[in-house]
């Protein structure tokens, strides 16, 4: 084979060893309930997310639009007017929405409580909250990890990557820590 040729083989044997194809029949049974309860978790975590970015608004008025864009300001009011509140603004969650108004707005205290809102979706202590969720999809990563020969989660994640290992990629993070904090000071 040639060079680009072996690489590719390699991937794919790869792929397949960390998709458990060296596993005995009782451990691929268990690499196929690990990962459907991950699918099947990962979709609930997301629903969660959709319906809290989805419930959460800022109802501004005229006096609270300085610095906003007019493209801004005119999706706003129709987002109002869509949910009958003519003559207010409406900023919502959804990334066209919150993102322009965390950039433009010159009101830091509105910016603060979307952005507040913005990281806490999936973590309100509501119907939606995904705390048990991120518990269960750890200790279900941790499974498979340990089934397919990892210590943890993230030796398997980083076998797979250009550090090689979790501990390269701390030493990476540890080296550029210091001046990026003092860059960013």
């Amino acid at each position: 084979l040639s060079a680009e040729q072996q690489r590719l083989t390699d991937r794919y044997y790869r792929q397949f060893v960390r998709f458990g194809a060296k596993l005995t029949g009782e451990q691929r049974a268990q690499m196929a309930q690990l990962t459907a309860r991950e699918a099947e978790l990962m979709t609930k975590f997301s629903q969660n997310l959709l319906a809290d970015t989805a419930a959460w608004t800022l109802t501004l008025t005229e006096n609270d639009l300085a610095g906003l864009p007019d493209s801004l300001k005119s999706a706003a009011a129709q987002a109002a007017k869509d949910r009958g509140m003519e003559g207010k603004y409406l900023i919502t969650l959804q990334r066209p929405s919150v993102e322009p108004f965390l950039s433009y707005s010159a009101r830091r205290d509105l910016r603060e409580q979307a952005w507040r809102a913005w990281i806490a979706r999936g973590d309100n202590g509501n119907q939606h909250d995904n705390k048990a969720i991120i518990a269960e999809l750890v200790k279900l990563r941790a499974d498979r990890a340990k089934l397919l020969g990892f210590e943890h989660h993230s030796a398997f994640v980083m076998n797979d990557s250009m550090a090689g290992s979790s501990q390269a990629a701390m030493q990476l993070m540890e080296q550029v820590w210091a001046p990026a904090l003092q860059r960013a000071k």
